[in-house]
C-alpha cells in the first residue's frame, strides 16, 4: 500500500506530458491563426484604400477643369458647355466623385473653408454662398467648398 501512496506523488506520468504538450501546441496553433487572419483583414482593407484613392491626383487635377466649366456656365450658360460639365460629372461620380453642397448649412470648419464674410439678414454662421465647390471622393473630402459666410 505505502508504494502506491509514492508512486501518486511522484512526477507526472509520460501521458500527462504530452497531453500538457499536446494542449501548449494547439495554444500557439490557435493564436498564430488568429494573427494571420488579423494580418489578412488589415492587408485587405489597406489594398481597399489604395484602390479607392488610387486615382486621387488625377481627380484633384480634373477639379481645375471642372472649376474653369463652373465659371464658363455662371458667365454664359452656354448650353454645350453645360452638357460637357454634367456629362463629365456623370463618368467621375461613376469613379467616386461627389460634389459637396453647403450652401444653407451652419458653417463648421470640417465641412468648409470659409475666405469671405458678409452682414446678412440670415442668421449668423450660415452659408451664404459658395464661391469654389468642394468634392468628395468615396466618402472623403479632397477639397473643401470655399465660401461666404454671413455674419
Amino acid at each position: 500500500m505505502d508504494e502506491n501512496k509514492n508512486e501518486s506523488n511522484a512526477a507526472p506520468s509520460g501521458n500527462d506530458t504530452a497531453n500538457t504538450q499536446q494542449e501548449d501546441y494547439k495554444s500557439k496553433y490557435l493564436y498564430l491563426l488568429a494573427e494571420v487572419e488579423n494580418y489578412k483583414k488589415a492587408k485587405d482593407k489597406e489594398i481597399r484604400e489604395y484602390i479607392n484613392f488610387s486615382n486621387v491626383h488625377l481627380i484633384m487635377d480634373i477639379l481645375k477643369v471642372l472649376d474653369d466649366f463652373d465659371s464658363v456656365i455662371k458667365a454664359g450658360q452656354d448650353e454645350k458647355v453645360n452638357s460637357l460639365y454634367k456629362s463629365l460629372m456623370t463618368v467621375l461620380s461613376a469613379y467616386g466623385l461627389e460634389k459637396l453642397n453647403v450652401v444653407g448649412l451652419d458653417y463648421t470648419p470640417e465641412i468648409a473653408e470659409s475666405i469671405v464674410t458678409e452682414k446678412s439678414d440670415k442668421p449668423s454662421g450660415k452659408i451664404l454662398e459658395e464661391i469654389q465647390p468642394g468634392y468628395k471622393l468615396n466618402g472623403k473630402i479632397i477639397r473643401y467648398p470655399k465660401v461666404k459666410v454671413s455674419l
